[in-house]
């Protein structure tokens, strides 16, 4: 029997007793249970990766002060008093930050193609529209969630789960096996976290990971992410709304101003579509531009830096709808779009970047490490284009003269 086994592994299985199969898959269970009560879902990703570099560079140059000095981790130079809870926040403008839930395993046919669904943390409330609201201070942990930990969901593009955009099951599981996560695991602000007593389930939105992290990462690797489980997977923003016009549109903002800086080097407009047909389908509200657009990257064209285009509310909340497709000041908006391109009129060290870089204005993201030269274009261009565009009188001066009367004014500022 000893020499079967060394000729053929396969052999334990074959001639093992029944029992000592059964014990051995018990151990693994039970094992497999004990350390997915200790790990913890999120922290055992790269997410905090991720998330402890981005408060680094963007909040913690903000706080050059000597506590920063004492407090600091003087190895990794991180320091977790650098962030701050997200219902802290409440400086205006007010932040909206657009994430996706995921819906990999959902069972809603008619969105079996965008496999997400739109989600907002702000200072006021986190959730979203379809499952529902939870106040911030206490959504996400004891303290709720944080300002650093919202913004790095936001832009958790790599995850075995990214809404409309994975659709192969090798290449999730690969990553999920890999630990190729970047996205987060949070309680279900519906009623699926709100917890029975009769079945001595607890609340999950107050919570900041998974009490058990077995079948979260399992559900991940195997593409069964929905909305009903007592915990969502969020991830990147742009797995559902690259723009987070959806959030905009639904708080019926009269102002919104959107920045694409989505990778779009044939200047196909993809995510700007996605955005207008999922807000047209969803609420109904048509986005109609005035003119065509004209962006590019050819020199002496008649590129425009913006476009504007008027948000169509009259056609669901003006009683009769809006019969002659014409704007109506009291419940239309205007949206603002804007979007990098080059006519030739930039600065010379931005058009010579252009020269050495052809991908510029529209380098993909996966180029994290910008160098001086590189930024610096970017930044130059950005200046450029916000210039000529004030310099030009937009033909919404008038249009929004009216707006100022009105009691329900808002303005949405998205990327």
């Amino acid at each position: 029997a000893v020499s079967l086994v060394a000729s053929d592994p396969r052999s334990l299985i074959y001639h093992s007793p029944g029992r000592l199969l059964v014990l051995i898959a018990s151990i693994l269970a039970v094992a497999g249970w004990i350390f997915g009560r200790v790990i913890n879902t999120n922290k055992f990703s790269l997410h905090y990766y991720w998330r402890n570099r981005m408060m680094r560079a963007y909040l913690g140059v903000t706080r050059h002060t000597e506590a920063r000095e004492e407090s600091k981790n003087r190895f990794t130079d991180f320091d977790l008093k650098d962030d701050l809870q997200m219902y802290e926040a409440k400086q205006k403008p007010l932040h909206v930050v657009n994430v996706a839930l995921n819906l990999a395993g959902g069972n809603k046919l008619e969105w079996q193609d965008r496999k997400a669904e739109s989600f907002s943390i702000s200072p006021l409330h986190s959730g979203s529209y379809w499952l529902g609201y939870r106040t911030s201070r206490y959504y996400g942990g004891p303290e709720g969630i944080s300002l650093a930990t919202a913004v790095a969901i936001s832009g958790a593009a790599a995850s075995p789960n990214m809404g409309y955009m994975m659709t192969s099951r090798v290449i999730r599981f690969i990553m999920a096996l890999f630990n190729v996560r970047l996205g987060f695991w949070l309680g279900n602000p519906g009623v699926a976290g709100s917890g029975d007593p009769s079945t001595f389930n607890q609340t999950t939105y107050d919570r900041d990971s998974p009490t058990q992290s077995v079948r979260p990462i399992f559900a991940e690797a195997m593409g069964m992410t929905n909305d009903r489980s007592p915990y969502v997977y969020l991830s990147d923003g742009g797995h559902f709304d690259n723009f987070g016009l959806y959030e905009m549109i639904l708080r019926r903002c009269r102002f919104v101003v959107v920045s694409d800086a989505s990778t779009d080097p044939d200047y196909c407009f993809e995510s700007l579509a996605y955005a207008i047909r999922q807000v047209r389908v969803d609420f109904g509200v048509p986005i109609e531009f005035r003119k065509e657009l004209q962006f590019g990257k050819t020199l002496k064209s008649e590129h425009r830096y913006c476009a504007i285009a008027d948000i169509m509310y009259s056609c669901v909340d003006k009683p009769g709808g809006s019969p002659d497709r014409k704007p109506d000041p009291e419940y239309d908006g205007v949206l603002i779009y804007i979007k990098p391109s080059l006519n030739g009129s930039e600065p010379e060290d931005a058009l010579n970047y252009h020269r050495a870089d052809n991908a510029f204005p529209e380098d993909t993201i996966v180029d994290q490490w910008f160098s001086e030269p590189q930024f610096e274009s970017y930044r130059m261009l950005a200046s450029h284009m916000v210039e000529t565009i004030c310099s030009q009188t937009l033909p919404t001066v008038e249009y929004f003269e009216k707006f100022e009367e009105l009691a329900s004014w808002h303005v949405g500022l998205v990327r």
